[in-house]
């Protein structure tokens, strides 16, 4: 699978995730709700953006290795 098509996995799955979160929000209310939310789902978002920068960087690192060694 190219690092184009796992890019798109990730965001695709962490955009369900956050909806399934979203679902269970409604039914979840308490104070370990926010705790699990701030302690988990909030870092997933936070880092989603850094680390589909990382593997765009690391693809393009690759592509010259590859350049490179032709």
């Amino acid at each position: 699978m190219s690092s184009t098509g796992s890019r798109g996995l990730l965001t695709l799955a962490t955009r369900q995730l956050l909806s399934r979160w979203e679902e269970t929000r409604h039914s979840w209310r308490d104070q370990k709700a926010d705790e699990f939310e701030n302690l988990y789902l909030s870092e997933i978002s936070n880092n989603l953006n850094s680390t589909l920068r990382a593997m765009e960087e690391l693809e393009q690192l690759l592509d010259k290795i590859h350049a490179d060694c032709d």
